[in-house]
C-alpha cells in the first residue's frame, strides 16, 4: 500500500467514524476528540488529515457520495425494466442517504450543517442521481420503453420534479427506512406510469 493509499484509507476510516458519531449525537455534540475515539485514533492523527470538524463532515459526505455513485452505477448496469431501475436508483441515492441519517433525532441539525458548510458536496451528491436518472431516461426513450413527451415536461424538469418528490416523501424524523423505501417505490411507479407509452 502506498502512502497515498494509506492516507485515503485513514481519511475514509475517520469519515466512517464521523458518520456514526454524527448520526448518534449530532454535529454540535461531537468534537474532534469524540471522532478520534470513535475511529480508534489519536486526535493528532485527525489533524494530519483535517483542519477541523467541518472538513471531517465534508469528507463524510464525500464518502457517502462514493457509496451512492457505486450503487447507482450497479443499477445502471443491471438488466431490468424502466420502472424497476427508476425505483432502484431512487433507493440507491435517497435510500442510502436516509439510511445514514433518516430516522435519527439529529436529522434537522445535520441538514442545516450540510447547507451551511457543505453546499458544494450536497450539490455533487444531488448531481449523482440527476446524472444517472437522466441517462436512464435517455436510454429508455431510445429503446421506446418510455415517452417523456407524455409528461409534458422537459427532461431536466422531469428529473427535478422526481427529485423534489423523493425529498418530500421523507418527514423530518421518525420514519423507518423500510417505509421510506416503500414510498420511493411508489414514486417510481407513478413517474414511470406517467411516461409509459
Amino acid at each position: 500500500m502506498t502512502a497515498s493509499d494509506e492516507a485515503t484509507t485513514r481519511v475514509d476510516q475517520i469519515a466512517e467514524a464521523a458518520l456514526r458519531r454524527f448520526a448518534r449525537y449530532g454535529f454540535k455534540r461531537s468534537s474532534m476528540d469524540d471522532i478520534a475515539r470513535e475511529a480508534g485514533l489519536a486526535k493528532a492523527t485527525l489533524y494530519l488529515h483535517f483542519k477541523g470538524k467541518d472538513d471531517v463532515f465534508r469528507a463524510m459526505l464525500a464518502l457517502i457520495g462514493r457509496s451512492v455513485e457505486a450503487r447507482c452505477a450497479a443499477v445502471m448496469a443491471a438488466r431490468a425494466p424502466f420502472a424497476a431501475k427508476l425505483a432502484a436508483l431512487l433507493d440507491a441515492h435517497y435510500g442510502t442517504g436516509y439510511a445514514c441519517f433518516g430516522s435519527g433525532e439529529h436529522l434537522v441539525e445535520l441538514k442545516s450543517v450540510m447547507l451551511s458548510i457543505a453546499g458544494a458536496e450536497v450539490e455533487a451528491f444531488e448531481a449523482i442521481f440527476a446524472r444517472h436518472v437522466t441517462m436512464l431516461i435517455e436510454s429508455a426513450e431510445a429503446e421506446g420503453a418510455i415517452s417523456l413527451e407524455r409528461s409534458g415536461l422537459a427532461r431536466a424538469d422531469f428529473v427535478a420534479t422526481l427529485m423534489r418528490a423523493a425529498a418530500g416523501a421523507k418527514p423530518v424524523t421518525g420514519l423507518s427506512h423500510e417505509i421510506y423505501a416503500t414510498r420511493l417505490r411508489e414514486i417510481a411507479a407513478v413517474f414511470a406510469a406517467a411516461i409509459s407509452p
